[in-house]
């Protein structure tokens, strides 16, 4: 959510589910697409910014609110472009 809360009107967790799979499939995406067009020295660089950016709460300052919830979502962001993640 770029600027604000949506509301997702009674979705229940399943869909809730679905749009953070997508929007992780969305990031893997963007990681591939990089990678094919501009290597993967710049692929790896975007990841180490973006790991950068949300570890020191650029990107969301509420994921550091709770540890489990930051170290589940940082490790899911350090599996891309991993073999299996």
């Amino acid at each position: 959510m770029v600027d604000g809360s949506d509301d997702v009107g009674g979705s229940g967790m399943e869909q809730i589910e679905i749009v953070l799979n997508t929007l992780y499939l969305c990031i893997d995406y963007a990681m591939k697409y990089i990678t094919m067009r501009e290597g993967a020295e710049s692929a790896a660089q975007f990841k180490e910014e973006m790991l950068k950016a949300l570890k020191s709460g650029d990107i969301n300052m509420a994921l550091m609110e709770e540890t489990k919830t930051f170290d589940f979502v940082v490790s899911k962001l350090e599996a891309l472009g991993k073999p299996n993640a």
